[in-house]
């Protein structure tokens, strides 16, 4: 009766119930102290308003404005109250109170940019049936929740992605916004962890739903979220282990749940890999490698290798130290199973399941940084258990014609290789069906297979066993196959079981056959060369002819030109043969001496004759070959592989002393080598060694000589990379660091460069090389310290020549003239540095005697005095310049 009453005097009694609400409301409302009790009963009045709209909502016509004004109220719980009432009445199926009451629908938009976070947090959440319900607000919602995204506070930013993730999972596809996921996508590289963590999740959660489409070649669902794995790989280029993290843990949850079917399983990891650019391919090999094998005897020794590699590292070792002291075998054992590579997939998955749920009965808060672990460690993006359907999927026989299969067989046949390097003990259980691939004369996939065997090889030098007949099929690939196939099963030979009884007729023979004209030569070097690097014994009793061969026939030949245009470089592939085999001898020899790094052989003077070569290689020209008429861009990739040579063989200790100072200065100028090319992988190298910490830190100080690298972008990325590694760094009194080390270095190898000089133009190009140093690594922090270092090279003497000393003075003084210009220009305060730091260690300085001839040295100015009288005519005009600039602004 009473609501039929409602219905039937809508009009009559829409005053009466105003007059009602406004009592409620407007006494509470006007009162900025209200107590706990009043707020309940203005709750209770918004409950009554949200029963009679979904029953007779014609009553609220005069109702609404209150709660809109409420909405603008100084009192946080009465606007948030609000903020939620009209959200829910805007989001019923049946409304059409935006339509009616336009203002308030705007008012209630504008609580998005409230000033207290709890409204703007509860603003969103209301969003999400409003967006379900009604589809016509969607594009104005849409925009809103971009612009949340950029919100100043990271709880408003995670609602955002959480709530804008929620509606686009509940959206029709073909009504899925692609700007706003890419908009989420961004906040992966927030700089809060809550909204990295929520943004991941998001998009991880969207492609999941999507997958099934994905897979089934849906042109929409992949243009909308196909991109999603690309991005999230993208992710491990930000370089912070807390957002590799967040990645880690979106891969293992959405992008590569578990799955029991290994078929399945393996085809959606085909298809998410084919969906990588080229650099997220690198990012996916990068991230599975994490995971190699650990050969470990003790749990705690895996922990501790695996903790620095985590955010939170002391919160990562508590979490490891009480996993220890609870003694617990049995989950000591399962932490065990979960990263064994030998365990399929399944036992993989139980044994961490396992664990974890045990750790969340007695030691629940580290199940998140257990979780974190075992993303990284467990052998679950790539198991073993998908090697056979790789191995399947790979047979596809390969054809011009480009097809979603025979695309499925390329990227099979991708990770199959990367299993082989990565995880080689995968194949233990399938060597039969590589194997029988080789043996098979009509099986396009050959090379694959001695490629995966190669491999697999390396990881078990010296123990690899083979039946009689499969030992004559890979000799037969050495003697006939192709360049690539003459390497691969060289390399599965030399590995083998007894290689040096097997093999030494046919290494001898090999060797005896090194002859210019030999149809044979580009072949039995390349072999040769493997043998070297595996099995280098069979390489031994011949090894003086072999480098005669090397050194006074193949690498004297003249290479013709191959056209009219004679470039200073070209892809390996496409230098003449001649090019080739020289390129192949002289990593034979590098590829002995890398063999017998531990072993008393070879005599030393077959070292310093190899040596020798490599650095007689150095001085192959590219003015040289052009007026000679021969292969310019042979003497640069032989200039490029001579300096990596070097660079490669003197890190063990057996070479060291082949690097002497003045021969590193040398190496350094590889760096300013007139080839582009050439400067640019011999620096790509230097930084990967040094990322890896594979070389010695005094490299660092060859980047440096990149100041005047004429490519801008390769001077970008090395100027990027030394900021990354060296910004970071701390100086500790009374300790020698790669920061100071570098600057002393940096300062020796110009006073040694050859084109040193105390002409104005040179100490122009030599003060380059100091601003880049400095634009690299100083701060207001650490430039006294620079400073103090500089004229402690003034209290010094050059140990390696004494009669260049007064160089140093001078590139000590020009740096220090530079470090105090610095200063000025970005007010910094330049004091005495309070520490000690002393040169003797880089064993290129030695202390003068102290006393009267270091307060002289230390007084003199070398410069020249024209030269600083044009540093401080520039320097004045550079203010008058700054004056004048400060004036018309």
């Amino acid at each position: 009766m009473a609501l039929d009453i409602c219905y039937t005097c809508p009009n009559i009694l829409q005053r009466r119930v105003c007059q009602y609400f406004s009592d409620a409301l407007i006494s509470v409302s006007g009162n900025n102290e209200n107590s706990t009790d009043e707020f309940e009963e203005v709750k209770k009045t918004h409950g009554l308003i949200l029963k009679i709209n979904a029953a007779a909502p014609e009553l609220l016509l005069n109702v609404l404005p209150l709660l809109q004004e409420e909405m603008k109220v100084d009192q946080l719980n009465i606007r948030q109250l609000a903020t939620e009432t009209m959200g829910q009445m805007f989001a019923d199926q049946t409304s059409t109170v935006a339509e009616k009451y336009p203002a308030i629908w705007k008012t209630w938009l504008g609580r998005r940019d409230d000033k207290a976070v709890p409204v703007r947090v509860k603003w969103l959440e209301m969003c999400v049936d409003i967006y379900k319900n009604h589809h016509e607000s969607v594009p104005e919602l849409t925009e809103c929740f971009k612009e949340k995204l950029s919100d100043p506070d990271d709880k408003v930013r995670a609602t955002a992605c959480k709530v804008a993730g929620e509606i686009e999972m509940e959206s029709d596809l073909k009504a899925m916004d692609k700007d706003l996921l890419k908009a989420i996508a961004e906040r992966t590289k927030d700089k809060k962890s809550l909204v990295r963590a929520v943004a991941m999740n998001t998009i991880g959660s969207i492609y999941q739903s999507c997958f099934d489409r994905i897979k089934a070649n849906d042109k929409l669902s992949i243009e909308k979220v196909g991109w999603i794995p690309d991005t999230v790989f993208n992710r491990l280029y930000v370089g912070d282990l807390s957002v590799t993290m967040n990645l880690e843990n979106t891969l293992q949850k959405y992008i590569f749940p578990e799955l029991d079917n290994d078929v399945e399983r393996t085809e959606r990891l085909i298809t998410i890999v084919e969906s990588l650019e080229p650099k997220q391919r690198l990012a996916f090999t990068a991230l599975i490698r994490k995971q190699n094998e650990h050969e470990i005897a003790k749990a705690d020794e895996f922990m501790k290798y695996i903790a620095g590699y985590f955010p939170d590292k002391a919160r990562t070792l508590n979490a490891l130290r009480s996993f220890l002291n609870r003694k617990s075998d049995r989950d000591i054992k399962l932490l065990k199973t979960s990263i064994d590579l030998d365990r399929d997939y399944k036992r993989v998955c139980v044994a961490k399941n396992k664990l974890l749920t045990n750790l969340n009965e007695d030691q629940s808060a580290n199940v998140e940084i257990f979780q974190a672990l075992l993303n990284r460690a467990c052998s679950l993006i790539v198991n073993k258990t998908n090697v056979p359907q790789l191995l399947k999927l790979s047979k596809i026989a390969k054809g011009r014609r480009r097809t979603a299969s025979t695309q499925k067989a390329v990227i099979a046949r991708e990770l199959l290789k990367e299993i082989s390097t990565t995880f080689p003990t995968m194949y233990s259980t399938y060597m039969k069906d590589i194997l029988q691939e080789i043996m098979n004369d009509n099986d396009s996939n050959a090379e694959e297979s001695l490629e995966i065997l190669a491999e697999i090889s390396k990881a078990n030098n010296g123990s690899m066993t083979y039946k009689p007949d499969v030992v004559e099929r890979l000799m037969t690939y050495v003697a006939n196959g192709s360049v690539t196939e003459i390497e691969y099963a060289a390399i599965a030979l030399s590995n083998m079981k007894n290689s040096e009884v097997v093999l030494a007729d046919l290494a001898s023979n090999m060797c005896d056959e090194l002859l210019l004209r030999s149809s044979n030569l580009t072949a039995n070097l390349t072999a040769l060369s493997q043998f070297a690097l595996y099995s280098h014994n069979l390489i031994t009793p011949s090894i003086d002819g072999t480098i005669e061969f090397i050194e006074t026939s193949l690498l004297q030949a003249e290479t013709e030109v191959p056209d009219d245009e004679n470039h200073d470089w070209c892809p390996y592939e496409d230098l003449p043969e001649l090019s080739k085999q020289k390129l192949i001898g002289v990593r034979l020899l590098v590829n002995y001496l890398t063999a017998c790094k531990e072993e008393a052989e070879p005599e030393e003077y077959i070292v310093h004759r190899i040596f020798s070569i490599l650095w007689d290689l150095l001085e192959r020209s590219s003015d040289a070959a052009m007026t000679d008429g021969t292969c310019v861009a042979e003497t640069s990739h032989l200039r490029l592989g001579g300096s990596q040579s070097i660079v490669s063989l003197t890190t063990f200790a057996k070479y060291m002393n082949e690097l002497t100072v003045p021969k590193f200065e040398r190496l350094g100028l590889t760096v300013q080598d007139t080839c582009f090319y050439v400067r640019a992988e011999f620096a790509e190298s230097l930084m990967k060694g040094l990322q890896t910490e594979q070389i010695h830190p005094r490299y660092y100080a060859l980047l440096f000589l990149c100041a005047h690298e004429p490519e801008e972008v390769l001077l970008k990325q090395i100027k990027s990379f030394i900021q990354k590694r060296l910004s970071t760094m701390t100086v500790k009194q009374g300790e020698s660091s790669v920061l100071d080390a570098s600057l002393v270095r940096l300062i020796h190898i110009l006073a040694h460069h050859p084109d040193h000089s105390l002409a104005s133009e040179d100490l122009d190009i030599s003060s380059q090389y100091i601003r880049f140093y400095l634009s690299c690594v100083a701060n207001a922090e650490n430039v006294s310290f620079f400073y103090y270092i500089l004229q402690n090279i003034k209290l010094s003497q050059d140990m390696v020549s004494p009669e260049l000393s007064e160089n140093s003075y001078v590139l000590s003084d020009l740096a220090c003239a530079i470090i105090k210009r610095k200063c000025k220009e970005a007010s910094w305060s330049l004091v005495a540095y309070e520490g000690h730091a002393s040169l003797h260690s880089s064993r290129l300085y030695r202390s003068l005697p102290s006393g009267t001839i270091q307060t002289e040295n230390i007084k003199k100015n070398y410069l020249p005095i024209e030269y600083l009288e044009r540093l401080e005519k520039d320097h004045k005009s550079g203010e008058k310049v700054h004056i004048m600039y400060y004036k018309l602004v």
